[in-house]
């Protein structure tokens, strides 16, 4: 292998691990691996389990077009089942790399493994020229980087006790999540009012909560009792969201779940499945333990402060109004039950 493919590839893996951003991470790394493999299309999936199934789902995709390669738009619903791909199937089966015809001419469809901390958690699938000699070995050697180094953002991005997401992997997730809802409002607003009604029945949410007296319980049976509710709990909501719902440890005894869209019915649903799971659940040593929860809306005027404040607001409501309940800030202000917040000034000069 001469210097200069060398030299290529070493400038491939510093691209690659520039990104702090997993999904940076993800596009940089089938981006770069087409590129060295003068691949036609690649894609990443994440699998997760469904009502139909395992499921495979599209999280970053790349195609070239006009010699170029160019990132195709993932859509929410961009998944498929398992079971229905061949390829995906026989990968999985045989826990390593395939590759078979794709349909066109003289290209073949690759599938590796990607593995994480629970086996493997996703796909990778190339379309392109038959890999010649060294071509597996280099796509192997990429992803055992891959995995390294995700293991290392996992570290930084994680809750030591729960496993769940951070208080600072929030604060850079809770920027994005308002970024896709003014994306969307600006789009509404181009659309006829059908349109947007049905562009806000499948909204993003945001769900503040936190377990009640839990100072009780760390005085009462002590912290390691304390902690081990904790994870038990994280282990509880785990279960009950969806796996592209993501679930942050807040701090203390509090949690934020940043749920993917749904209508005002199914985020409801779930937050009042956790609600029963949780009371319905024998702790060890401290036996039955409860949550209180309040959710909002997460609308395309929002700021970061706003959000979490309106989620808030309402889980402050469910406290101070018995425990053990789920409330909406939206229904507690048509309500009449709180006051509306003073709109914030966000406008910021620039120059």
């Amino acid at each position: 292998m001469g210097n200069y493919l060398y030299g290529s590839i070493l400038d491939s893996l510093i691209e690659v691990t520039a990104n702090s951003e997993r999904d940076a991470l993800v596009q940089s790394l089938v981006m770069t691996l087409c590129d060295l493999l003068k691949a036609q299309e690649g894609a990443v999936y994440w699998l997760g389990s469904a009502q139909s199934g395992l499921e495979a789902r599209l999280s970053a995709s790349v195609k070239r077009e006009q010699g170029q390669l160019v990132f195709a738009p993932v859509q929410n619903n961009s998944a498929v089942l398992v079971a229905s791909d061949a390829d995906f199937s026989c990968c999985l089966e045989m826990r390593g790399f395939i590759s078979n015809p794709a349909g066109i001419p003289g290209l073949m469809r690759s599938v590796h493994p990607l593995y994480g901390r629970n086996g493997i958690e996703g796909l990778l699938t190339i379309v392109g020229p038959e890999y010649v000699e060294g071509d597996e070995k280099l796509v192997t050697g990429f992803l055992q980087v891959f995995r390294n180094y995700v293991r290392i953002l996992d570290e930084s991005e994680r809750d030591t006790l729960t496993g769940l997401l951070n208080r600072r992997t929030f604060d850079r997730n809770i920027d994005q999540l308002l970024s896709q809802a003014r994306m969307s409002g600006a789009m509404n607003g181009a659309v006829s009012e059908c349109r947007r009604e049905d562009a806000r029945a499948r909204s993003r949410w945001l769900a503040v909560l936190d377990v009640d007296h839990f100072k009780r319980v760390n005085d009462r049976f002590g912290h390691i009792y304390g902690d081990e509710v904790l994870i038990l709990l994280a282990g509880i909501m785990r279960s009950v969201f969806r796996e592209s719902d993501k679930l942050f440890r807040f701090g203390g005894e509090e949690f934020v779940a940043a749920l993917e869209p749904t209508d005002e019915e199914g985020v409801r649903s779930v937050l009042e499945r956790l609600r029963q799971t949780v009371a319905s659940h024998d702790f060890p040593q401290v036996g039955q333990v409860t949550i209180s929860i309040g959710y909002v809306r997460i609308s395309s005027q929002d700021v970061p402060a706003t959000v979490v404040g309106h989620a808030d607001e309402a889980l402050y409501y469910a406290k101070q109004h018995g425990r053990n309940q789920v409330c909406s800030y939206e229904e507690l202000l048509s309500q009449n039950k709180i006051a509306p917040a003073a709109a914030m000034n966000v406008d910021v000069e620039l120059f």
